[in-house]
């Protein structure tokens, strides 16, 4: 009968250490997969933000593109109106003080 007990509790200790064992290899596994799971993000988000500066520069250069035809077309605009480029400039000369007194 004492025999019959050890036997049984071999069995159960050997079926704690295959347990112990395939737990072993799954958490080991789930391990390799997410450190390959990170530096694969990684390496895509220094790809994309790799990606964003080049969009940033070329909209940037767009951009000044944009404002240099703008300014093109206005002075073209006004040179078919007749408007020419003043050559004396004149300011306003705000030296003297008045004083302004409105009827109700």
């Amino acid at each position: 009968m004492k025999r019959h007990n050890t036997i049984t509790a071999y069995k159960e200790e050997s079926r704690f250490f295959y347990f112990a064992c395939s737990l072993l290899v799954v958490v080991a596994s789930l391990y390799m997969y997410f450190v390959s799971e990170s530096v694969m993000h990684v390496v895509m988000r220094k790809e994309v933000d790799s990606q964003i500066v080049e969009m940033a520069t070329s909209i940037s250069l767009l951009d000044a593109k944009y404002i240099e035809m703008q300014h093109t077309v206005s002075s073209d605009i006004a040179s078919l109106k007749g408007f020419a480029i003043a050559k004396e400039k004149i300011f306003i000369d705000k030296s003297d003080d008045t004083l302004v007194v409105l009827k109700n």
